[in-house]
């Protein structure tokens, strides 16, 4: 048994390798993740992992420096063992094998002869059979336990890690501190981004919080790696579309072709800055994040916070006549930087209210982000008048409609409030279009929506009429 576990160390120490990476580095984009490797190198060595099932040749860059490449190899796909499966099968099969001598141990207990001639020896071997069947019992127990443990941990790996790999084995000559780099597309890496929106109406202001979320799931273990997020796709499109003519009939479009991006960022000097810590960097086209010194646990998740702004906000309630006739609070502000479309968490005073699609935000760009009905702010829309009517010499006919607002503040502080209303828009000159309504009291834009905006002190109620007519030719 000794020399079986003694030969299945040899095969792990093999099939990883010695030589470990001095540094790891994972660069996220916003549709696939890629994972470097680097090494420092005195002489000849072989350099050994795992890579993902999908993993070929052409996708893989080994760049050197005071090294030659002598050979290359990447085995075909088979069964995924990681380092720790590997160490949970040794672990059980050691604790089922302490468990099983335990057990013989207590069969040979039972042998015991208790028809002694002298009452002392006989008690003394009762004592003696007592005493170390209930220490080997309580030795199997927290064996067992132990056990059921392993036994745990090792199914959900097997049930949550890749179930096919591949193996990359390179051979390098180098001279004194020879340098390795390998780089290569890490599947099993996934990585999202999001945003957290946190209002403060007190204060008047809001955090606009940046973090991705990484689960990895390649079986191993990475300690104090760094991470680069990038906020941009790789293999994006990074030209116009090809200029051609166009001809009636005769012309089909051709397909736009898409070129490798080149405009990733080089992070070198993290190899020199093992303290973990976060860099801004910004070129002419893209922006990352480098975030240093971070553990990424295999089948883990782990939510990484990048950056935290903070804004001024004006706080208003818009009140949606037209459908649900609510009031919705609406913070808006002006921002600083460049935001990519994403999920976004909305929290108000520290209260997590909902989630939302955040479209693309520019830079200097004014946003508006709601934070849910407004409670306090009470609308009461009664309608006054709804009838038809025809001419009786002529040939037109008539609608009228009219309604009432009643808007209430119940909040301590004044609200400032805008009532937005709907007014039919006329594309025929024979249809007419009249407001029933102070026109020089609201805004009305060319797609017909109808704006108050004011004032509302604590408990003040504003009293608001609107309604149209339309004439129309009869049917």
């Amino acid at each position: 048994m000794y020399r079986f576990l003694f030969l299945m160390s040899l095969s792990f120490c093999f099939i990883f390798g010695a030589i470990q990476p001095l540094h790891v580095e994972l660069n996220t984009y916003r549709n696939i993740s890629f994972l470097t490797k680097k090494y420092q190198l005195n002489s000849s060595a072989d350099i050994s992992f795992y890579l993902p099932a999908q993993s070929n040749l052409e996708n893989i860059n080994i760049q050197t420096i005071n090294c030659k490449k002598d050979s290359l190899t990447l085995f075909s796909a088979q069964s995924y063992k990681s380092k720790t499966q590997k160490g949970l099968e040794l672990k059980i099969t050691a604790l089922n094998n302490k468990i099983t001598n335990l057990q013989m141990q207590n069969n040979l207990l039972k042998t015991l002869s208790l028809k002694e001639k002298s009452l002392q020896k006989a008690q003394d071997t009762l004592k003696f059979f007592s005493k170390n069947y209930k220490k080997n019992l309580q030795h199997i127990s927290n064996l067992t336990n132990e056990l059921k443990k392993a036994q745990r941990e090792l199914k959900n790996i097997q049930s949550q890690t890749t179930k096919k790999y591949k193996r990359l084995k390179a051979h390098f000559t180098c001279r004194d501190k020879g340098k390795v780099t390998i780089t290569y597309p890490q599947y099993n890496f996934k990585v999202s981004s999001f945003y957290e929106i946190k209002a403060h109406t007190k204060q008047k202001n809001l955090d606009f919080v940046k973090k991705i979320k990484i689960i990895q799931k390649s079986g191993e273990n990475y300690k104090n790696i760094d991470i680069i997020s990038h906020s941009n796709s790789y293999n994006q499109r990074v030209q116009p579309s090809p200029f051609y003519p166009k001809y009636l009939n005769i012309y089909k479009s051709k397909r736009v072709l898409y070129t490798k991006s080149t405009n990733a960022l080089s992070s070198d000097k993290a190899m020199l800055e093992p303290i973990a810590r976060m860099e801004y960097r910004q070129n002419l086209t893209t922006s990352a994040f480098i975030i240093k010194g971070i553990n990424l646990p295999n089948n883990q998740e782990k939510i990484i916070t990048l950056e935290n702004k903070r804004y001024n906000i004006s706080l208003q309630d818009d009140i949606d006549g037209y459908s649900s006739n609510l009031a919705y609070l609406r913070a808006s502000f002006r921002s600083d930087k460049y935001y990519l479309n994403s999920r976004a968490y909305i929290y108000l005073n520290n209260n997590q209210i909902g989630s939302i699609n955040l479209k693309r935000i520019k830079k200097d760009e004014k946003v508006n982000i709601y934070f849910g009905e407004n409670q306090n702010i009470k609308v009461k829309k009664t309608l006054l008048k709804r009838y038809n009517e025809s001419e009786f010499f002529g040939n037109k006919q008539i609608n009228t409609q009219v309604w009432q607002y009643k808007i209430t503040n119940q909040n301590r502080t004044i609200q400032k409030i805008n009532l937005m209303e709907r007014i039919p828009i006329s594309q025929n000159e024979d249809i007419k279009v009249i407001p029933l309504f102070d026109t020089k009291k609201a805004k009305i834009s060319k797609k017909g929506k109808v704006v108050w905006s004011f004032n509302l002190a604590p408990n003040e109620t504003k009293t608001i009429k609107f309604g149209y007519r339309t004439t129309k030719p009869k049917e």
